[in-house]
């Protein structure tokens, strides 16, 4: 045995005992894709993007099984050569940078390379490309080219993506179902044709067209058609620029806000982006106009310098970082508060607002708490929407019972209750909540508990319930704790029966987006059960969805927008999880219903309609707390107010 051969042998044993050793290819190209391709949108998005940065003016996708089963996508681009068809399936491969400094000069969707090799690597890919000439179509199969050949095609790129994720049944597993993956390609798809108004992009699912979107003169058009027809109907454009930051934005109106921050779609660079700095920009534009827990409906598009963003800290390149957030957050800010202060909704005292405890919280009086515009629009919304306040309407300041310098406290505390009998009736009409809470009999022979030992001294604000008990003063948050005694009711009668349900005479017709629509189908039994009955009633243009609704719960109260609340509870749904965490969430649904069930802010309660309330809060369990976890009441002792005084 020679010196050499021992080496060898002694390299060979240290390098097979070292713990530590490079993966093969296969493994490598599986685990990027991880990073990549997270379900069938991901792939869509990559492709689409791809087709972008060719130059293309027409990108059809195609979609069956929600994506699991096929992707196509074809563009009229500048399709590439056999040689640019093979290059493009290696890892970090790229036409479009370099250099390190060329990402600060991107002007395309895609720069590292990755997206095609990570989709190959996990599905059964064919690519179709014809740049000039003739065209190729290379066959790859888990990342392997089985197959490479020429054919014939038209100038552009076609790329076939079947059996998504066959060799990593792993994460398999994980997709939702086949509605829920189309919402998320359908949303994919507006997003990105959102920001390329110039190019026709249509999305087909099994033979169908689900979103056609032509050419459109601007930004404005495509906004239009693609937001939906509330949307269009009350959108309103705002543009500027400030230290650089060229912002434009189409804002929509206050009373389209929801509770989720699904209609935000903000854009640096044409792409599609998530950022909480910008979500919180705007909603302090918007101000006191779209209340606390909201949000509006926005489109904003951003154009900075390539030196003043870093579009490379996400692997799907859904982030961005700025070199100074604070002032593109502040350009932002200043835009949309500059264009909702002369927006047209402010002079439109006809229009109602769905969200009708937004309005209850901007009661007119609370002019010093709301800036002009907030405080115009709330005017308005108000005499709309409250015509009976129009006589006897409080004076400017906070409406306050007068002080009763003598007397015994017992006799002012039922002064104050004969007060709020004769207020539950305003201007010769009932309460607005009348019927909602059954009132109870003060003689009423009953085991007392907490709340019904309470001495009940008045409302603060329409909205706080004044109680003294045993050296403390106690304030009991009215909605807070009616949502507390609805939703422990639903829960009840959801346990033996499906709730009680009100028909309606005239179906009413609404839209959702596709991937609102994907939830809505798939969950349409477990939003049945609550009393939601809805039906597919074809599609509406512009990648919506329209549904006819049967009936509604009957728990609603009166005057609340059934279809607002369908709509939130789809949002919230996907939100959570999606269709499938329908029966996990139940509860959060039924906390959903009793949130609109309940009476609100605003909402004159008279004495009986009080003490039924605390009668019913005796009667369940978790009182303490509202289903979203607020709490119901908060206690103050005392002696804790005699500190404050001074008092020793």
């Amino acid at each position: 045995m020679t010196i050499r051969s021992v080496r060898r042998a002694w390299y060979r044993e240290r390098v097979e005992a070292c713990q530590i050793q490079v993966l093969p290819d296969h493994v490598i190209d599986q685990i990027a894709a991880g990073e990549v391709i997270e379900r069938p949108a991901s792939v869509v998005k990559e492709l689409v993007e791809n087709a972008l940065d060719a130059g293309a003016r027409r990108i059809t996708v195609e979609v069956d099984g929600g994506g699991r089963r096929l992707i196509r996508v074809l563009d009229d681009g500048c399709g590439m050569t056999e040689a640019e068809a093979r290059m493009a399936l290696v890892r970090h491969a790229t036409s479009k940078l370099r250099a390190l400094d060329d990402l600060t000069r991107l002007t395309t969707m895609g720069f590292r390379g990755e997206a095609l090799p990570s989709i190959a690597a996990v599905s059964r890919l064919s690519l179709t490309t014809r740049k000039a000439s003739s065209a190729i179509r290379i066959a790859v199969e888990g990342g392997r080219v089985v197959s490479a050949e020429e054919t014939g095609a038209p100038v552009g790129t076609l790329v076939e993506v079947r059996d998504l994720l066959w060799n990593v049944p792993a994460r398999l597993k994980f997709l939702k179902g086949e509605a829920t993956e189309m919402g998320h390609v359908s949303e994919t798809v507006t997003r990105i044709a959102m920001a390329h108004p110039g190019v026709h992009v249509r999305l087909v699912n099994r033979g169908r067209t689900a979103l056609e979107a032509p050419p459109s003169q601007g930004a404005f058009e495509r906004v239009s058609a693609l937001g939906g027809a509330a949307m269009a109907e009350r959108m309103c454009r705002a543009s500027g620029s400030e230290g650089g930051v060229v912002v434009e934005a189409f804002l929509g109106a206050p009373e389209l806000a929801q509770t989720t921050s699904r209609g935000l779609h903000f854009y640096v660079g044409k792409r599609w982006v998530r950022d909480r700095g910008l979500v919180q920009a705007v909603l302090l534009g918007y101000g006191e106009l779209v209340p606390r827990g909201r949000y509006p409906n926005a489109v904003v598009f951003l154009d900075i310098d390539g030196g003043e963003v870093d579009v490379n800290v996400h692997p799907q390149k859904l982030e961005v970082r700025f070199s100074d957030a604070q002032a593109v957050y502040a350009a932002v800010r200043h835009v949309v508060r500059n264009a909702v202060a002369k927006a047209p909704w402010l002079g439109e005292g006809g229009r109602t607002w769905a969200a009708l405890g937004a309005v209850a919280e901007q009661r007119p009086w609370a002019a010093s708490r709301a800036s002009e515009p907030a405080r115009e629009y709330a005017a308005r919304l108000t005499r709309s929407l409250f015509t009976w306040r129009t006589e006897g309407t409080p004076p400017e300041g906070r409406p306050a019972h007068p002080l009763e310098q003598t007397g015994d406290r017992q006799q002012a505390t039922g002064n104050r209750r004969q007060e709020m009998e004769s207020n539950s009736v305003v201007a010769g009409r009932p309460s607005p909540v009348a019927g909602r809470l059954s009132p109870v009999s003060f003689q009423e022979d009953t085991k007392e508990g907490f709340f019904s030992s309470l001495a009940y001294l008045g409302q603060l604000d329409l909205t706080y319930l004044l109680c003294e008990r045993e050296g403390e003063l106690v304030l009991v948050d009215q909605h807070a704790a009616h949502e507390r005694v609805v939703f422990q009711r639903l829960v009840e009668t959801q346990r033996t029966c499906t709730i009680a349900r009100q028909q309606l005479l005239f179906p009413l017709t609404f839209e959702l987006d596709a991937k609102l629509a994907a939830v809505a189908e798939e969950s349409s039994d477990a939003l049945g059960s609550v009393g939601f009955e809805i039906e597919p009633f074809g599609e509406a243009g512009g990648g919506m969805i329209a549904f006819a609704l049967k009936s509604a719960p009957a728990e609603l109260r009166s005057g609340e927008d059934p279809v607002a609340v369908l709509k939130q509870l789809c949002g919230e749904l996907i939100e959570h999880g999606g269709s499938r965490a329908v029966d996990d969430r139940l509860e959060a649904v039924l906390a959903t219903l009793a949130c609109h069930s309940a009476v609100r802010a605003g909402d004159a309660l008279s004495p009986p309609e009080v003490m039924s309330l605390f009668a019913s809060l005796d009667a369940i369990d978790f009182r303490a707390h509202c289903p979203h976890g607020r709490p119901v009441l908060l206690r103050i002792r005392v002696d804790e107010i005699a500190r404050r005084f001074g008092r020793s």
